[in-house]
């Protein structure tokens, strides 16, 4: 089977390393934000943390092993370090947009956390992630991003800006619809930020600090 690896983490060297070693010939790094809150960023006079988001291919006959060699070279367990996890290609995911419609089903997993992803107008990803505090989330990622239209376009009568973020949360199983109906309340296509979010089960998950 083939699997997706996501690591958060900002030590390339390291990581390239540990590419070499499996021979990961297929990859791909993206440059994304942590979700501190602004008032705790402020009294340290501190930007966004900035992160990196590496995506990876890999087969589940290496996975445990890989998962093994990254934990020891890269700490991730260590508070702060990084996050690194696993999902099936083959994956159904959970799906909501505002009230417009819910998935009813999604694959269960073996492991207790979800990666619940939020696409949401730029400027907006301190909402959806003040909505999933609230319901007991402790952090994620932002990624900016843009619509593939360079301008507004009209859809279902709402206006759909150009410039997106997307927020990635790794949530455990027992809150995700919680979570998800909270950022759906408050952050969905017929609020400003317009947002639409869905949610990928995860086979393994190192780095989560409870």
């Amino acid at each position: 089977m083939i699997k997706v690896l996501g690591i958060i983490y900002n030590n390339e060297k390291k990581l390239k390393m540990l590419f070499l070693k499996y021979n990961l010939k297929y990859q791909m790094m993206v440059s994304g934000k942590g979700t501190a809150s602004n008032s705790i960023l402020n009294y340290f006079g501190l930007e966004k943390i900035e992160k990196k988001i590496y995506f990876t291919v890999i087969s589940d006959e290496i996975e445990n092993k890989l998962l093994l060699d990254l934990n020891r070279w890269c700490k991730l367990p260590d508070v702060g370090v990084g996050i690194a996890f696993t999902t099936s290609l083959n994956g159904l995911s959970k799906f909501i947009v505002d009230d417009i419609g819910e998935g009813d089903k999604y694959m269960k997993n073996k492991n207790d956390f979800d990666l619940v992803v939020t696409i949401v107008n730029d400027g907006y990803s301190d909402m959806v992630m003040n909505a999933a505090y609230k319901e007991g989330c402790s952090g994620g990622t932002v990624i900016d991003g843009r619509s593939l239209g360079s301008r507004r376009t009209i859809f279902m009568d709402l206006t759909l800006e150009p410039e997106k973020e997307l927020v990635l949360t790794i949530v455990k199983k027992d809150i995700k619809e919680n979570v998800m109906k909270r950022i759906t309340k408050e952050c969905g296509v017929k609020t400003d930020a317009r947002g639409i979010l869905f949610s990928i089960p995860l086979d393994n998950v190192i780095g989560i600090n409870e």
